[in-house]
């Protein structure tokens, strides 16, 4: 039996990060990650607040010339999709990428190369935001971008630079999403049931799936919102049939969620902290659920943001009521959090004071959005400064107050070190009052008057004393993280040792050395409660599967990265995942997509199809089963005598999982187009537009109809590859591959012989959409019906371990791609002969 500094050496030589300069760009390691989303994060943070103070020295006295109309416009719009694009969603997911392995006894992310690409998908669509500075075309329509503000007959490139920066940080959080959502339930320690889990895992878990469907649709608004600019689309030009306000419904569709997406991660934070400091966490399931019923109902919100475009009376009355319940699921979780506190005596340490900061302005805030949530009411004060404070405290307040004192809570256990407690307390009651100072004046500026969205005031508003008071007190705001970026640079040089778990916390991330090992943990923690750091649990019995398990993987496996599958409610032990180590195959991919969409800015698209080949092919390799590794894990006997395979299928696998949610986004975006579709539709008064005859049916169900074959010979492939026919197999997959290729040739066909094209009316773009959408499907899929076809002919001999996983993926995709098939003639084919 090796001692525990064997077993330390050896694993950290499996885990560690890679050496060197060109090594640096090659890490997947989750704690290297996190801390890189958070400090890129916060670099935009800061940017993102000089462009709000430049907007507040303009906005000090009225009929300031420090700005100009125009550079006001495009600071706003900067500002905004900075803060909420740049710094809010990544700084969380950050903090998630860093602490939920650590939290949920696991020694990294599901997904370690994909949580690498989600980092420089993030970083170059930051930089493009921002490469629009040096062209002198910065985007200027607002960071919602509303048509046809941001169309391009009424803004230039920067507009393009917005919406293609847009999708790479939309990517980004794609990917974050699914890393997070298979990590939570897949990746816990054995023992931990959902009902052990910590709060902050359970939001993150609602954030990632919520970030599956609302991140996924506005990528697909900014791709119809770029095909308008760049392809001459007509999905929002009201001129060719198209609608202005589709673009709200998509955007807003993601945007309100947006706000949950950032909330509740920090509630999660403030859960912690309140329950660390409280020593109890009143009312688990009761913030559990009020999580659950914010993330679900935030998606029924979307029009909460459209009182005043004209929308039905009857449907702004669900809109309210739905508002409505969500503040009660808020108010649930704040009465928790005040109830664990009651009666104790809690130390006011800088964690702690940043979370009653929070309870306080997020409770002034939600009041506020009750009042709005009230249709008259919203009707009087939606265009002006009453909102600006309205969000600014629910925003804010709901996630820089919390956030900070995440970052105060766990720096020492990222770092080693403490900070000052005394530098601390300055940094909140800075933030504090310099946050009062400047929004609370902003109802009454409102109440008095003042529209928002505009770069100056008259005079004869009388409002000039409160914006005078804004001002300062956004420097006061501004200087509060000054200090906290001076007391980190101190405490990293000459910070106080933290040790293994100063604030006595009671998640597993403090039951080991601060900062934490490359390995995370020398064996998989064995969970028995809620709070596993404070009442430990007596061992379970010598056959207990879960001490079984973590006796297997104690200083294990020394060869490989490898991490405990669990089975996703209760925790059980199910198998060993190995795990990627480091590549630049992430970055390349990254790269291949940066330079497509930057030669999409310039027209050279000759540049954007190679650059996207060349991503395409890298990330072919990338996903393609290494023989060698596989050889070396299906002779491995680690775990076998438990029964933990390392090879494992199904819903045991990480692989099957993130199948899962890949079909999740796929079916979100065709959900979005077919929601476009039928919302033109629903306004339009002809169908099909300026006069076309309802298209023909035979042709297109000969076309549509080769997938449903295609589809039938998948399902003989499966049985006879669990037959272990190889004949019948490579003739059910040639039967799949030709009848797919079959599709695209008569859908190509179908859209040459079409009597209109894409830039003729909303209704020629959304068939031409539609029908490319699904050919991209069905070309994607072909791609892995191929490589599964040619797996099998090469190792015919395996029907177990890899092999059959990758049959059960390429079913799972190749079923969807039959069933978009069947939506897509469905939607262009049969609907407008019975709508």
């Amino acid at each position: 039996m090796k001692d525990v500094k064997e077993a330390s050496e050896q694993l950290h030589q499996i885990w560690r990060k890679p050496s060197g300069f060109w090594g640096w760009f090659s890490v997947v390691n989750n704690r290297l990650l996190g801390v890189r989303f958070m400090v890129t994060a916060f670099a935009f943070f800061l940017i993102g607040g000089v462009l709000a103070l430049l907007m507040r020295i303009q906005l000090t006295v009225p009929e300031n010339t420090f700005l100009s109309p125009q550079t006001y416009n495009e600071l706003f719009t900067m500002h905004g999709s900075t803060m909420m694009f740049l710094f809010a969603v990544p700084m969380l997911e950050g903090l998630a990428v860093y602490f939920l392995p650590i939290m949920l006894g696991s020694r990294d992310l599901a997904f370690p190369r994909l949580s690498a690409f989600g980092y420089w998908t993030y970083l170059f669509g930051g930089l493009v935001f921002y490469a629009s500075f040096f062209v002198g075309d910065v985007p200027n329509a607002g960071w919602f971008a509303y048509t046809p503000l941001s169309a391009s007959r009424y803004s230039g490139m920067g507009m393009d630079f917005w919406a293609l920066g847009l999708s790479l940080v939309e990517l980004s959080g794609i990917v974050a999403a699914v890393e997070i959502v298979v990590t939570v339930l897949k990746f816990r320690a054995p023992g931990m049931t959902l009902g052990r889990m910590p709060i902050f895992a359970w939001t993150m878990l609602a954030v990632g799936v919520m970030s599956l469907f609302a991140f996924t649709t506005l990528l697909v608004a900014t791709l119809l919102l770029e095909l308008d600019r760049t392809a001459g689309t007509q999905f929002f030009n009201p001129n060719r049939g198209g609608s202005n306000l589709l673009w709200q419904h998509l955007f807003w569709f993601f945007g309100h969620p947006e706000v949950y997406i950032i909330f509740l991660p920090a509630t999660g934070i403030v859960s912690t902290i309140v329950g660390t400091y409280s020593r109890r966490l009143l009312g688990y399931t009761i913030i559990t659920v009020a999580i659950l019923v914010t993330a679900f109902v935030s998606f029924g919100l979307w029009a909460h943001h459209m009182y005043t475009t004209g929308l039905p009376e009857l449907s702004l009355s669900f809109f309210a009521a739905a508002s409505l319940m969500i503040a009660l699921a808020s108010g649930a979780q704040v009465f928790a959090w005040i109830a664990s506190l009651w009666g104790r005596r809690p130390s006011l340490e800088p964690p702690l004071m940043f979370i009653l900061g929070f309870l306080v302005i997020f409770v002034m805030g939600g009041m506020t959005g009750v009042m709005i949530a009230i249709v008259p009411f919203d009707w009087q004060v939606h265009d002006t400064y009453f909102i600006v404070a309205h969000f600014h405290y629910v925003l804010i307040g709901g996630a820089v107050f919390p956030l900070m004192g995440g970052l105060y809570y766990w720096i020492p256990k990222i770092t080693g070190r403490m900070l000052n407690p005394l530098l601390g307390h300055a940094s909140f009651w800075a933030a504090f009052v310099g946050f009062h100072a400047t929004f609370f004046p902003m109802h009454l500026m409102g109440f008095w008057g003042m529209p928002r969205r505009v770069y100056t005031f008259p005079e004869s508003l009388g409002i000039e004393g409160h914006n005078v008071l804004a001002t300062i007190g956004a420097f006061v705001f501004g200087f509060a993280f000054l200090i906290f970026l001076f007391d980190l640079l101190v405490s990293l040089l000459v910070g106080e040792r933290a040790g293994e778990n100063p604030w006595n916390g009671d998640t597993l991330e403090w039951s080991i050395s601060s900062p934490p090992p490359s390995y995370m943990f020398l064996a998989p923690p064995v969970v028995r409660g809620r709070h596993p750091c404070w009442h430990r649990e007596p061992k379970g019995s010598e056959g207990d599967l879960a001490e079984r398990a973590s006796e297997v993987l104690w200083g294990q496996p020394t060869a490989w990265r490898g991490n405990l599958i669990t089975e996703a409610v209760n925790a059980t032990p199910q198998g060993i995942q190995y795990l990627p180590g480091p590549s630049y195959r992430p970055l390349l991919v990254s790269l291949g997509l940066l330079i497509a969409f930057l030669a999409v800015l310039t027209k050279l698209f000759l540049v954007t199809l190679v650059a996207a080949v060349f991503a395409l092919g890298v990330l072919a390799k990338w996903l393609w089963p290494d023989r060698h590794v596989i050889a070396m894990l299906r002779s491995s006997e680690l775990g076998r005598r438990e029964g933990l395979p390392i090879l494992v299928t199904g819903s045991r696998s990480t692989v099957w999982w993130g199948t899962i949610c890949l079909l999740t986004i796929l079916a979100t975006a065709l959900a979005a187009l077919t929601y476009a579709y039928f919302y033109i539709r629903l306004y339009a008064s002809e169908w099909p537009q300026t006069g076309l005859d309802p298209p023909a049916l035979l042709g297109p169900a000969i076309t549509y109809g080769t997938l449903l074959v295609s589809g039938a010979g998948l399902f003989w492939a499966n049985r006879a590859f669990r037959g272990g026919k190889a004949n019948a197999i490579q003739f059910a997959f040639t039967l799949v591959v030709l009848s797919g290729a079959a599709f695209l040739a008569l859908a190509v066909y179908g859209l040459v012989q079409l009597p209109f094209s894409h830039r003729d009316h909303a209704y020629g773009s959304l068939f031409y959409l539609h029908s490319i959408f699904i050919s991209l499907l069905t070309l994607a899929g072909l791609a892995l019906v191929g490589s599964a076809q040619i797996r099998v002919w090469s190792e015919h001999e395996d029907r177990e371990g890899s092999m059959k996983l990758q049959m059960q993926v390429t079913s799972l995709l190749w079923y969807f791609v039959v069933v978009a098939g069947v939506c897509t003639f469905t939607t262009l084919y049969l609907s407008p002969y019975v709508l």
